[in-house]
């Protein structure tokens, strides 16, 4: 009796330390970085408001603005074509 309690026991704290962290759920809100990732307009930023939808020729957020500093391109596609990068692929 004693010997199967503490095997129960032994069992739970080995599967608790090897089991994987777990994942969110896919429609839980999008993590968020602490800077920007230049040319990625799209990444989100824990310091900037949230983001509304997106309108091809609207005035672009400040993260796009911040993101694609020194870069006309980046800003052109972020406001023009929306979901697009230059470099693609290019998601963190």
């Amino acid at each position: 009796m004693i010997f199967s309690r503490l095997t129960l026991a032994v069992a739970a704290a080995v599967t608790a330390t090897f089991m994987p962290v777990g994942v969110p759920p896919a429609d839980a809100a999008p993590e968020c970085t602490n800077g920007v990732v230049p040319l990625n307009p799209y990444v989100v930023n824990c310091n900037l408001p949230r983001r509304s939808g997106q309108v091809i020729g609207a005035a672009p957020d400040a993260g796009a603005i911040i993101a694609c500093r020194h870069s006309p391109i980046c800003l052109s596609y972020y406001v023009n074509y929306p979901g697009s990068l230059i470099v693609p692929g290019y998601r963190p």
